[in-house]
């Protein structure tokens, strides 16, 4: 348990320490052999843990993963579809709270490679597989307009919130600015899956 935890530590020391040098110096001008030296390690120990420097690009998105299917644990015993959600995103846009110049520079450099946009596109149909499981739970309490598919409702939630951070990787606003854009966007999304209450609307 202990080495697993320190060889998470390592990681994300490697992690934290290429975006630094990535930022200082742009990704393409960036060696194996520099960010090893900065670490303190052997190249063989990089390798262990990242098979190529582009991998390092992709731990954020597998880490925001990480986090939503914790948070979808966290909130399973939550009633609410849209309570669900709201944490869930919550949760997600926290991380980039916490490092925003790394989340952009990671958002951007991933949009700029196309061998890493498969990559990101792998990991998009993961997070929307993971919502459309949640959604479909919603649906049968019947908390989602009955004609919507699961997989649909899950494209167009994820797509906002994808959207949002390509939006703020390019632009000069704030991690609670991408924040508060999302929900009231999500909001937008929210009024056409919510079924309508008898006489709503008329």
């Amino acid at each position: 348990m202990l080495r697993n935890i320190r060889k998470e530590e390592l990681k994300e020391q490697i992690f934290l320490q290429s975006m630094a040098l990535f930022q200082e110096k742009g990704f393409d001008n960036v060696t194996v052999e520099e960010i090893t030296r900065a670490c303190g390690i052997a190249k063989g120990t990089f390798y262990n843990y990242f098979p190529k420097k582009e991998a390092i690009l992709l731990h954020l998105g597998m880490l925001q993963m990480e986090s939503a299917k914790e948070s979808l644990k966290r909130y399973d015993n939550l009633e609410s579809l849209k309570e669900k959600l709201n944490f869930l995103f919550q949760d997600l846009f926290a991380r980039f709270s916490i490092y925003p110049d790394l989340a952009r520079l990671t958002i951007a450099e991933m949009m700029r490679s196309s061998l890493l946009i498969k990559a990101e596109l792998s990991m998009i149909e993961s997070f929307q597989s993971e919502l459309e499981v949640l959604i479909e739970e919603g649906k049968k309490k019947g908390q989602v307009v009955e004609q919507l598919t699961a997989s649909d409702v899950a494209a167009v939630v994820a797509g906002v919130y994808f959207y949002c951070l390509m939006v703020w990787a390019s632009s000069d606003m704030s991690a609670d600015e991408m924040r508060a854009t999302f929900e009231r966007r999500f909001e937008v999304v929210w009024g056409g899956i919510c079924p309508k209450l008898d006489g709503e609307g008329e």
